[in-house]
């Protein structure tokens, strides 16, 4: 009896996201004739297929709005008192998700179209790959990052184009007189001596000097770059500015090479960008404020919906989610 209870509450989950799916998919370009047929097709053949349709079809009319004002899901996702409202809520929040993917749809399915093309190496969301350079240096590219190699006469060149990557390069000795430079959001890490980090975050990059020295710098600052040691790490923007140096423990910063992600009060907006890059689908902060709470915890990236799971609870926050495709952090 429990067996049929279950398959039919994962059926009727099933009948939701499909019909969000379709409801997704009309928001977009024409359907085919062969889209049609299908559609025609799902509809008829079963009564509840409809109904989630029509139910799914009005959710998505109501929550139009939220692409310029997210205040309606505010009082959408107000914790529910009753099983048929916690249901109702799952399904906004799916439909939710479904908004602001659906156009990325492609993007979320096959990666980004610019860095398949740009890109030398790349990792999937959760996959760490180690790639070997034509001068014996070695990458290691953490999850959803790509590389490409800009190897000239003059220098060894790498550009990190998104995500982060752990750097072990081999020395300027015997023949090899090039120095070795690491390129991310406009700016330059030049090896001086041997391992380093960096993680890139759109317009900004955190540097991390592993072993022996790096000098970092800005590509638009109007001031020399600065030389880090062992432990020390600094953050620099694309706009020229570079903050101030830091002290961080190497091993904490490079946990996830062995599987773990460790935070000591971190941004919340800073943890749900490395959980990002983790999974397939995207968790979403709702409002501003949110993402400037701190998080402290030590997650296996095994598990990482334990993680987020964790992170509410010690937040006293909500979250909705449609697997795989988002989470809304409330």
């Amino acid at each position: 009896m429990e067996r049929a209870v279950s398959e039919s509450g994962q059926y009727a989950e099933d009948v939701e996201q499909r019909a969000a799916e379709w409801v997704a998919r009309l928001d977009g370009s024409p359907l085919s004739d062969g889209e049609k047929g299908a559609l025609r097709a799902w509809l008829g053949a079963d009564p509840e297929h409809r109904a989630a349709f029509e139910e799914a079809s009005a959710t998505w009319r109501e929550l139009g709005a939220l692409r310029h004002d997210p205040g309606p899901l505010r009082t959408v996702l107000t914790p529910p008192r009753q099983a048929s409202a916690a249901r109702k809520a799952v399904r906004i929040g799916a439909l939710v998700g479904l908004l602001v993917l659906a156009a990325g749809a492609a993007r979320f399915q096959f990666g980004d179209p610019w860095l398949m093309l740009a890109a030398d190496y790349r990792t999937a969301p959760g996959e760490l790959r180690t790639i070997s350079l034509p001068d014996g240096s070695t990458v290691e590219l953490g999850p959803s990052s790509a590389i490409a190699l800009a190897y000239g006469e003059d220098e060894r060149r790498v550009r990190l184009l998104v995500g982060e990557a752990f750097f072990t390069v081999a020395p300027r000795a015997g023949d090899e007189s090039r120095p070795f430079v690491a390129e991310a959001a406009g700016g330059t890490t030049t090896a001086l001596g041997t391992k380093f980090v960096i993680e890139e975050s759109g317009d900004a990059a955190d540097v991390l000097a592993v072993e022996h020295q790096v000098e970092v710098a800005s590509g638009a600052a109007t001031r020399d770059g600065v030389v880090l040691s062992p432990g020390q790490e600094v953050r620099y923007r694309s706009d020229g500015r570079i903050g101030r140096i830091r002290t961080r423990d190497i091993a904490t910063a490079t946990a996830w090479r062995r599987g773990m992600l460790v935070f000591n009060g971190a941004r919340l907006g800073h943890v749900v960008e490395t959980l990002n890059r983790y999974r397939r689908g995207r968790i979403v902060i709702l409002e501003t404020e949110l993402a400037q709470r701190r998080v402290s915890g030590v997650f296996p990236t095994s598990d990482l919906d334990d993680a987020i799971d964790t992170i509410t609870t010690e937040l006293g926050i909500g979250s909705r989610s449609i697997y795989p495709l988002i989470t809304v952090l409330y």
